[in-house]
């Protein structure tokens, strides 16, 4: 009996078309020069973004009816599980973004797993579908093509967009995009990690018909370093809404008017979700070692928790003698406002592709104080304040550094420059949006 599906309670399925396949007279696309072992089954290549930097869309028509718009271009979003993440929540507010005439953007989501995101986005008008990767994934994925009937799969899986794709193939879907976030995968060095990483890579040369990357790190550490020779790879970096940076830079100024603000205490904090890549006991040990230079300083770690992690962490600040000094606020929605009152952004993470609240507190002028990760480099090559450290550098010298980088608070008008710099930078969500969009058309 073929597996069903896991449905959301109280939804209604995505679409009575189960059974039906694509057209067998659908028009194959070769790309010419595409090198030997890559996909060259693509569609035809994206329409270039316009004079105004608006996607150009297509239209399509129906058969002997050449001025009417077909459906929309659906999209069927592959990620882990819909929580307050990068991508994640990235990719919510481009649903709130897109003209529902022009593309319909949907989820399915490989734990299998109900995430903070779900009810926001069905209250969008869009839809998580669960597909957990067990021995049934295949089948359930499958299932869900043959349901949703999407134009797009955009797989943000890491390598295991690589099956992801395979079955996409398989279904009938003309555009499959494989899309990196990180600069490496979980399958680490091991043998087996090795044999999973290649057996990924090999389906997505054999059926991705787009590789898109968040930063070049993230395209060399997941894809290739010689991605540039492969026709199909781009790298669009990850882009920051403008306005929540303005407003929270507004009500800044009101409350250092109304002299509410504390400029005794230095405040650190730690934005990232439970996850050992994430290094959170590393930001709890560089606050023990600031507050050992006499700098009154607190951490703030944002985002949310696992009680295991959380009882570890616990346990290390109150080792540390800094238990009273750390406060764990679990997810927060106004992330800008929360960097605008914070001191200094902390980024202690093993790997990342580019990490978006990097970005988020650049443009509001709060200083980042980052691991070297490449990403965060291609970051600070175009926006000033950014500083970065090795993680291997003592906990005594990210103490000095901190120091350093909060001696003087930045004012209102340097905070609306910082803006101002970004707005001018490729890192704006219209930018994101433009290229992105124009990948799936």
């Amino acid at each position: 009996m073929t597996p069903e599906i896991t449905s959301p309670p109280g939804t209604t399925p995505a679409l009575e078309t189960i059974g039906r396949t694509a057209p067998a007279d659908a028009r194959v696309d070769q790309r010419p020069g595409t090198p030997s072992g890559s996909a060259t089954e693509t569609p035809s290549a994206p329409s270039a973004p316009s004079a105004t930097g608006a996607a150009t869309v297509a239209t399509r028509s129906e058969p002997g009816d050449p001025g009417r718009r077909r459906r929309p271009v659906r999209v069927l979003e592959v990620l882990g599980r819909m929580d307050r993440a990068g991508v994640e929540l990235r990719a919510v507010n481009l649903l709130r973004r897109l003209d529902p005439e022009e593309f319909r953007l949907e989820f399915a989501v490989t734990s299998g797993a109900a995430g903070s995101l779900d009810a926001e986005i069905r209250d969008l008008g869009s839809e998580v579908y669960y597909c957990r990767t067990d021995w049934r994934f295949g089948w359930r994925f499958l299932r869900l093509l043959r349901e949703v009937r999407p134009d797009v799969v955009h797989s943000a899986v890491a390598t295991f967009s690589g099956v992801v794709l395979a079955l996409a193939r398989l279904g009938g879907v003309r555009r499959r995009v494989a899309y990196f976030v990180s600069s490496a995968d979980r399958h680490g060095d091991s043998l087996r990690g090795r044999v999973q990483r290649a057996f990924g890579r090999l389906l997505l040369d054999r059926f991705a018909t787009d590789l898109v990357a968040v930063s070049e790190a993230a395209m060399r550490g997941l894809w290739r370093e010689e991605w540039r020779l492969d026709p199909r790879c781009r790298v669009i970096y990850n882009g920051v809404e403008l306005e929540p940076p303005g407003v929270a830079i507004a009500a800044r100024r009101r409350a250092e008017d109304l002299a509410e603000d504390d400029y005794e205490h230095v405040t650190l904090v730690h934005i990232a979700r439970p996850d050992p890549l994430k290094n959170r006991a590393r930001a709890i040990e560089i606050l023990a070692a600031l507050r050992a230079r006499s700098v009154h300083a607190r951490l703030r770690i944002v985002g949310r928790q696992d009680d295991a992690e959380t009882a570890r962490l616990t346990a290390l600040a109150d080792r540390l003698g800094v238990a009273e000094h750390v406060e764990f606020t679990g997810e927060v929605r106004e992330i800008p406002r929360l960097l605008v009152a914070s001191s200094l952004l902390l980024v202690t993470s093993l790997h990342e592709g580019m990490p978006t609240v990097v970005l988020e507190a650049l443009a509001v002028g709060t200083p980042v104080l980052s691991a070297d990760l490449p990403g965060v480099v291609e970051i600070a090559r175009l926006l000033p304040g950014v500083a970065t450290l090795p993680l291997a550098t003592s906990d005594a010298v990210w103490a000095d550094t901190a120091d350093m980088l909060t001696a003087v608070p930045p004012t209102i008008e340097q905070r609306r420059e910082a803006m101002r710099l970004l707005r001018r930078s490729p890192f704006t969500m219209d930018t994101w949006q433009r290229d992105m969009t124009a990948v799936w058309s």
